[in-house]
Parts: structure tokens; sequence; C-alpha cells
């Protein structure tokens, strides 16, 4: 079944890199600076549920956030923007 609701958007940092440009561009809901270790995919799934619709600003050690995109088998690194709903992750183009 599809999901009715509006996805939220994730953007993923690198702990300590440099903001992307492109990033004051976007309207931030909020911003969580994880630590190490952590579950990036947990937490985004979480903050996903309270942020539908709105995006959200995760930065997380970035061999931590490889692992989240590998379990959701998406491709790339810090820094991306990823769709997250009840159905799963899915790049944002």
């Amino acid at each position: 079944m599809t999901d009715l609701q509006c996805p939220a958007t994730a953007i993923l940092l690198a702990a300590g890199a440099e903001p992307p440009s492109w990033l004051g561009r976007r309207r931030v809901a909020a911003r969580f600076d994880l630590t190490d270790p952590c579950d990036v995919s947990a937490v985004v799934e979480e903050t996903a549920d309270r942020f539908r619709g709105e995006t959200f600003v995760a930065a997380a050690p970035s061999e931590a956030i490889a692992l989240a995109l590998r379990r959701w088998r998406l491709p790339g690194g810090a820094p991306l923007l990823v769709d997250v709903d009840s159905d799963g992750w899915r790049l944002t183009p």
C-alpha cells in the first residue's frame, strides 16, 4: 500500500564538513547533530515521522551515514537529500 502522507526530506550531512552551498536555499524545519556511535537510519526514520512534508538536517559521522544508506540500498554519500516515508527511503531528485 502506498503511503498517503507527504514524505519528509532528510538532508544528510557529514559531521564537521562544510555545508553545501545549496543548503541555504532550502527551508529547514530542524537540525540534528548526531554523535558517534549512532544509528542514523533509526534517527532519520523517527524524525521523519515527526516532520512529514518538511525538511530536516541530520549531521552525523560519514561512516554512520554510509551504513544507513547501505541499509536502504542507496548509492552515494553525504551531502545527500533523501525522501523518507513508510514505503522507505528514496533519493530526492
